[in-house]
C-alpha cells in the first residue's frame, strides 16, 4: 500500500504543480505526504504545526485555495473525492498500531526527492557542464570529494534540477542512505516551530543523522543569529561525521550579505560552481526536449523563435509549453503565431522582442554593409541581400506585420517586404551557406534581448 500512496502523491504533485504558484508549491505543498486513507478522509503529512496551520486556517483565502486544490487533485488521481485531515511528522494521529509504526519506522523516512528531476533529463551546455560535472562526482561518492558542493545562478537555471538529481542518483545506487532536500525556508519555519514546541531535539535529530543534506536556496535563510547558529551547528555536525552537503543559491558566496562570515568561510571550503545563462544550443535542446516529454511536436523555426525570444529561465520554457499543451487540448495548431502568443503571454505582453534597429545593426556588423545603405535605395547585389535578410529576421523574429516592417524600411511596400521575406526563405531550403549565416545572425541577436 506505500508504494501505492507514493504512486498517487506523485501523481497529485504534478497536477498541483501545474495548477498553483512555484512559492506557495514548494513552501507547502511539496513538504507534505500522502500517508493514509481512513474510509473519505484523506490524511496528509505535514512537516510543522506552522505548515498545518497554513492549510486548515478558515480564514485564509490562500488557504482555503491550497485546501481545495489538493482536494482536486485526489479527486483527479482517485476518482473519489475526500475531506482532508492534517498531521505533524512525528505526530500519533491515529490510534491504530499500524498507523503509529509508519510513523516510527525508519521505512517512513522521506526525502522529499522529485523522482521526475534526473541526471539522465538534464540538458548539459556550456553554460552548466561544470556544475553537472560535480553534481555528478558527488552523486558517485558521496561525502568523500566536494564537500560542501555550492551551486550558485540565477533562478530557473537548473539548480534544484541538480539537487534532486543528485539525491535521486545517491538513492539508486545506496538505498539505505538517508537523502533529505529541503529549502531554507522549511528548515526556517521547522526551527522556528521547534521553538515554539520546545522540539529542538527531535529538530536536530532530524537533520544531523541523515547521510546527504541537499539545501536550496540558502539566500532566505533568516537574518536571526539564533537560525544561522542552528545551521551552523547542523553543518558542522554533518560535515565532521564525513555527510554530504549540498547548497544552492541565487548569488555567489561573496554577495550573500545575509550570512555570517563563518558560514561563508564554511561554504567556500569544498567546491563552488557556478550555472549561468544557457545558450542558444542548450535552450534549442531544452525546448526539444520539453517538447518530447510532453509528446509535442514542434517545427524547427519555432523551436529556433523559442530559443532567440525567451528569457534566461528554463521555467519560461516550461510555460511556452504548457500554453502549447492547453492550447492542443483546445484543437489548435502549434504555429509561429502560437508561438508568439506564447512568449506574449509569459512576459506579461511585455514582449522580450529584438528591435528593428538592431537586427538591422548586427546584419550591418556582420556582412560589413554600412546601416545607411542597408535603409537606402540601393540595388547593388551585396546591399539587396543584406537588406533582405534583414527583412527576413525582423519577420522571423519579431511580431510586426509586412506593412510596419516596410513603414521601418523608410516606406517600401508591403508586397516588396513579403517578396525579400519569401525569397530568403526559399533560399535557406537550399543554400546551407546562407542558412548557417542566418543562423549565426540570429545566435547573435540572441544575446542582445
Amino acid at each position: 500500500m506505500k508504494s501505492n500512496l507514493q504512486d498517487i502523491w506523485n501523481n497529485c504533485l504534478d497536477i498541483l504543480h501545474k495548477r498553483t504558484n512555484r512559492v506557495l508549491f514548494e513552501s507547502y505543498i511539496s513538504s507534505s505526504k500522502l500517508v493514509s486513507f481512513e474510509k473519505n478522509t484523506a490524511f496528509i503529512e505535514v512537516w510543522d504545526s506552522f505548515v498545518k496551520s497554513r492549510f486548515e486556517s478558515p480564514s485564509d483565502d490562500v488557504t482555503n485555495s491550497l485546501y481545495k486544490e489538493i482536494v482536486y487533485a485526489l479527486s483527479e488521481v482517485t476518482g473519489k473525492e475526500y475531506t482532508l485531515t492534517f498531521v505533524i511528522r512525528d505526530e500519533l494521529f491515529d490510534s491504530k498500531k499500524e498507523i503509529k509504526e509508519k510513523f516510527h519506522s525508519e521505512e517512513v523516512f522521506d526525502g522529499h526527492l522529485n523522482s521526475k528531476f534526473t541526471f539522465d533529463n538534464f540538458i548539459i551546455g556550456s553554460s552548466n557542464k561544470f556544475a553537472y560535472a560535480a553534481s555528478s562526482a558527488v552523486a558517485e561518492t558521496p561525502g568523500e570529494k566536494y564537500n560542501p558542493l555550492f551551486l550558485y545562478g540565477n533562478s530557473g537555471l537548473g539548480k534544484t534540477h541538480l539537487l534532486h538529481a543528485i539525491g535521486n542518483e545517491i538513492k539508486k545506487n545506496n538505498p539505505d542512505m538517508k537523502v533529505l532536500y529541503i529549502t531554507t525556508e522549511n528548515f526556517t519555519n521547522d526551527f522556528i516551530s521547534s521553538l515554539q514546541h520546545k522540539t529542538n531535539a527531535s529538530f536536530r535529530e532530524k537533520f544531523r543523522k541523515v547521510d546527504v543534506l541537499l539545501i536550496d536556496d540558502i539566500q532566505f535563510i533568516a537574518k536571526a543569529l539564533s537560525t544561522q547558529e542552528e545551521f551552523f551547528n547542523t553543518f558542522n555536525t554533518l560535515h565532521n561525521d564525513g555527510k554530504q552537503i549540498v547548497i544552492t543559491s541565487d548569488r555567489p558566496i561573496s554577495d550573500l550579505s545575509i550570512l555570517e562570515d563563518r558560514l561563508k568561510t564554511r561554504f567556500s571550503c569544498g567546491l563552488v560552481a557556478d550555472i549561468q545563462t544557457p545558450d542558444y544550443e542548450t535552450k534549442f535542446a531544452i525546448i526539444e526536449r520539453k517538447a518530447a516529454e510532453n509528446d509535442i511536436s514542434i517545427e524547427n523555426d519555432i523551436i529556433d523563435y523559442i530559443a532567440i525570444s525567451s528569457g534566461s529561465s528554463i521555467r519560461e520554457i516550461e510555460g511556452v509549453i504548457n500554453h502549447f499543451s492547453l492550447s492542443l487540448s483546445q484543437g489548435r495548431d502549434i504555429t509561429m503565431n502560437l508561438a508568439r502568443e506564447a512568449i506574449k503571454h509569459l512576459h506579461n505582453n511585455d514582449v522580450n522582442e529584438i528591435s528593428v534597429a538592431v537586427i538591422i545593426d548586427v546584419v550591418s556588423r556582420y556582412y560589413g554593409i554600412s546601416v545607411e545603405d542597408i535603409m537606402s535605395k540601393k540595388r547593388t547585389r551585396d546591399i539587396t541581400v543584406a537588406r533582405h535578410i534583414s527583412i527576413f529576421l525582423c519577420r522571423s523574429l519579431t511580431n510586426l506585420s509586412f506593412p510596419e516592417i516596410g513603414k521601418a524600411f523608410n516606406g517600401i511596400h508591403h508586397t516588396s517586404v513579403m517578396g525579400a521575406f519569401e525569397s530568403i526563405n526559399d533560399k535557406i531550403s537550399v543554400n546551407p551557406e546562407l542558412k548557417a549565416s542566418i543562423d549565426e545572425l540570429k545566435k547573435t541577436l540572441s544575446t542582445n534581448i
